[in-house]
């Protein structure tokens, strides 16, 4: 059993910017406010199921070593024909 209880198990928000289908068919998505983390599927699902995984390995990491995260500042924005997706990440 852990030691931690649900009020200790840290929360961050993960922004991520969805593209649009490509001429393949494929949808990608980028965090907006880490870098270099992005997603690439053929549904929006797979291509976020990517970039939160990333998302929260990096975070856990820096967070675990007591390291300072990055955030972009001011985040990515959406181009046109862009969305943004708030999505929880639990670490």
């Amino acid at each position: 059993m852990s030691d931690l209880t649900p009020a200790d198990v840290p929360v961050f928000n993960c922004i991520v910017i969805v593209s649009p289908r490509d001429a393949e068919g494929m949808v990608s998505a980028r965090a907006a406010e880490l870098a270099g983390m992005e997603g690439r599927g053929k549904s929006e699902r797979e291509a976020l199921s990517q970039v939160v995984a990333q998302f929260k390995d990096f975070v856990s990491r820096r967070y675990a070593a007591g390291d300072e995260i990055p955030w972009l500042q001011p985040p990515l924005a959406p181009q046109p024909g862009e969305q943004q997706r708030f999505i929880g990440v639990h670490l």
